[in-house]
């Protein structure tokens, strides 16, 4: 039991030198980690987003959008109009919204950009 202990504190502690097998191991590891992991297991998203994001669906991650790539884009007669060509620009071909989110500035009272899902 102590040579388990042992071998547990010389993991936690990375004592083992490069090269040998329990360093490759560990490392061996820590990559099936990062890769075999799901991302909702690691979902930092508050609550209150978590649901509206459920409510729409798995729709990927946004694109945020500054106001000052907004402005300068020609007019468009509606915000989400504006939004789809600042994507298409983006992207460089045709895309359609199919959420967005006001983002505001650090103070809270402006807003600095929208957070846009594009298909």
């Amino acid at each position: 039991m102590n040579q388990l202990f042992q071998a547990i504190k010389a993991a936690v502690l990375w004592k083992y030198e490069r090269g040998s097998w329990q360093y490759d191991v560990l490392c061996c590891l820590i990559i099936a980690f990062i890769f075999l992991v799901p991302s909702s297991w690691l979902d930092e998203r508050p609550a209150a987003r978590r649901q509206a994001a459920s409510r729409i669906g798995n729709i990927g991650h946004p694109e945020f959008i500054p106001m000052a790539e907004l402005g300068a884009l020609p007019p468009a007669p509606t915000l989400q109009a504006a939004l789809e060509k600042a994507g298409e620009a983006r992207l460089r071909r045709p895309a359609r919204i199919r959420h967005f989110e006001p983002v505001s500035d650090s103070s809270g009272r402006q807003i600095a950009g929208y957070n846009v899902w594009l298909e």
